[in-house]
């Protein structure tokens, strides 16, 4: 599609994509990061952070959705949005994606079948899992990568997490070319998530998940009922996404480069370690010097920072 814009060509390929299009190994490797996702999910229900915002919601009118975890049901859009939080509480959930795909997609696509009434079939939740991780990551290459736009202060979960969501929703609402086009053109407005957590450790960071997930279904929702999106949101013009969101070079091209040849989630990773990704080689480098001298939490006395600030360590979590 030559005379389409970006946001045509990824609403095209969201809305004719079909499970027999997906190579064997992605459709593998899309049940595993579903059942991580889910895992990731039920742990981080018992967090302080899931547990604030189901009780933030419950104040609204129940509904069909469970609060995965308990036995708690919301109204789709809160479901999504109380099970994005949960999913992204405990940073275990996968990365590589938007960056946290899992968070977004899962939840608003199990909300979404809620939302229609009506089961669809395991082929079709994989589909629109696959499709999915590949709108966030495509919106995130779009920016230049993953770098770039994190250093520009956003949080690319939220920020780009809502376009995987609303391409997942989408897909399981059943909508063609041009509604889904919408639904993708919708969700750029309800793109947000900033890093400015990281400075006092708030919340926030979780939020940005379920936000994503509750935003990209309600994209999803309201291009279903007939309400229109920016056709040319990723393109060079005043107001399109990525100049207004970008603070440096951008490169809009990778959005839909090899649309349908190569899968995003192919790229994407499963944590072994509950914390950020760029951790996890020095989580394996303290493990491997704990084993080589025999250390027990006791005999750490202090931990020393690149600043070289100390902090005493407690023998009930160092090193654990």
């Amino acid at each position: 599609m030559p005379s389409s814009t970006a946001a045509q060509q990824l609403g095209c390929f969201v809305a004719r994509t079909r499970y027999e299009d997906l190579p064997a190994d992605i459709v593998a490797k899309a049940k595993r990061h579903i059942l991580d996702t889910f895992g990731a999910a039920l742990a981080g229900a018992t967090s302080e952070e899931a547990k604030c915002a189901r009780a933030a919601l419950a104040l609204d009118a129940p509904g069909p959705s469970p609060a995965w975890g308990t036995a708690l049901k919301f109204s789709p859009r809160n479901a999504a949005l109380a099970n994005g939080v949960a999913a992204h509480a405990f940073e275990l959930d996968d990365t590589g994606g938007c960056d946290h795909s899992g968070a977004v997609v899962l939840p608003a696509a199990l909300a979404a079948i809620d939302a229609v009434g009506r089961p669809i079939s395991g082929r079709n939740l994989v589909t629109a899992v696959v499709v999915g991780y590949d709108i966030g990551r495509r919106v995130l290459d779009g920016f230049g990568g993953y770098r770039s736009h994190n250093q520009a202060g956003w949080h690319s979960t939220g920020t780009c997490g809502v376009f995987a969501a609303a391409a997942a929703a989408a897909f399981v609402l059943g909508l063609d070319a041009q509604r889904t086009t919408s639904a993708i053109g919708l969700a750029a407005s309800f793109s947000s998530g900033l890093w400015a957590f990281i400075h006092d450790g708030a919340m926030a960071k979780r939020v940005h998940a379920g936000r994503a997930a509750e935003g990209g279904l309600l994209a999803a929702t309201l291009a279903a009922h007939g309400i229109t999106g920016p056709a040319h949101v990723f393109d060079d013009v005043w107001g399109g996404f990525f100049a207004a969101f970008a603070h440096g070079p951008i490169e809009a091209a990778a959005s839909t480069r090899e649309l349908g040849a190569t899968w995003r989630i192919g790229r994407c990773a499963i944590k072994p370690y509950a914390s950020c990704r760029d951790t996890h080689a020095a989580v394996d480098a303290v493990g491997r010097v704990v084993d080589r001298l025999a250390l027990a939490p006791d005999d750490v006395a202090e931990i020393r920072g690149d600043d070289g600030e100390k902090s005493r360590c407690r023998s009930d979590f160092a090193l654990q």
